[in-house]
């Protein structure tokens, strides 16, 4: 076999490879996004009413980039001093909050990012999938 033959036979090859690659690479990506979007609906059958609240606030354009939320009883909203406005949920108005939280922390939609100083409130985190995921959501 002479040289050219062989560079040739290299570069059809290289080709193939990159395109079976490129196009499993792709099926995965895709898969991989259909397998979060059913887990989303998922969820948002099981935890539609806090779902709601929180896409009503990733929707509102005052939380525009605001990812930190707080879980509060309704008579501590005013004990959190904070120097910007804040997002808190509380739990009074969803039943289990806690637990819906849990959920939501096991599959990496959000995140518990509680410090631990004097105020004691449990602070959480979106993931910005998951906001993407609210933002998306047609109700």
């Amino acid at each position: 076999m002479d040289i050219i033959s062989m560079v040739f036979s290299f570069l059809i090859g290289t080709a193939i490879g990159f395109v079976i690659a490129h196009s499993w690479n792709t099926h995965v990506a895709q898969q991989a996004i259909i397998k979060i979007n059913n887990l989303f609906d998922r969820l948002w059958h099981q935890h539609t009413k806090l779902l709601q609240e929180m896409k009503q606030d990733m929707d509102n354009p005052d939380y525009k980039f605001q990812r930190e939320f707080y879980i509060l009883k309704k008579n501590q909203r005013f004990s959190l001093s904070l120097a910007k406005p804040c997002l808190a949920y509380f739990l009074d108005e969803h039943d289990g909050l806690q637990d819906q939280l849990k959920t939501l922390e096991a599959y990496g939609f959000v995140s518990n990012v509680t410090e631990s100083s004097k105020n004691n409130f449990a602070k959480y985190q979106f993931s910005e999938k998951f906001v993407e995921l609210l933002r998306n959501k047609e109700i």
